[in-house]
């Protein structure tokens, strides 16, 4: 019994250390203007929507811009220099939102007894007894869910639309901005360009991580 509950330790000890690895799952669509052969060029980025806060949007798009130089784009600082508007849109929704109802044993008459105690040489706690509880308690939990996306549109000069990138994902995590580098990591690989339909991926906070550290 005491090599178990040695066992049991050092399993408690390696999970402590061992780190946990977010993971989110992106939905991306992609489509490109098939009548222009679309290639990298110069760029600026306006926002797609108005009354949109001014400098959390340079913070974001700046993100944008990143990803656009290592595509080989290259960003001016005029409008009419630019070969290329790019429109730049996020934001979160509540999508899903419901409340759970629990029950579990009430210990706190257990504790009025100086519990746990010592029996046959091991001690007892609330989960390792076969004691009948005689009270229990009720609890709520409310769950959210939210979709968390980004849009990029490209047009040109004349207002046609050349490119356009739609990533989201839908989870319980609503810190926004932790959630943009995610979803415009995602959209990297498709920016400029066409795929049939939607895919989903699923991206690692750590590999994220790595690559901003590479940057």
């Amino acid at each position: 019994m005491k090599k178990f509950f040695y066992v049991l330790f050092i399993s408690f000890l390696f999970m402590g250390c061992t780190q946990v690895v977010d993971k989110y799952k992106v939905t991306i669509d992609a489509v490109a203007n098939p009548e222009v052969r679309v290639k990298p060029s110069t760029y600026v980025i306006k926002p797609m929507r108005e009354n949109i806060d001014e400098l959390k949007f340079q913070r974001e798009s700046e993100k944008l811009s990143v990803i656009l130089n290592k595509k080989g784009y290259k960003k001016v600082k005029y409008e009419n220099l630019a070969e290329q508007i790019i429109y730049f849109d996020y934001g979160i929704e509540i999508v899903k939102e419901e409340t759970e109802f629990y029950t579990e044993p009430d210990i706190s008459w257990g504790l009025s007894w100086g519990y746990p105690f010592r029996h046959r040489g091991f001690f007892y706690s609330p989960f390792w007894t076969d004691i009948r509880y005689g009270t229990y308690r009720t609890y709520e939990k409310r769950h959210r869910l939210f979709k968390r996306y980004i849009v990029i549109l490209s047009k040109d000069q004349t207002g046609k639309e050349l490119w356009r990138v739609d990533v989201y994902s839908i989870g319980e995590f609503d810190n926004l901005e932790e959630i943009i580098p995610i979803l415009l990591k995602a959209s990297e690989p498709y920016i400029g360009k066409s795929i049939d339909k939607p895919i989903n991926i699923t991206i690692s906070e750590d590999l994220k991580d790595k690559e901003d550290k590479k940057e």
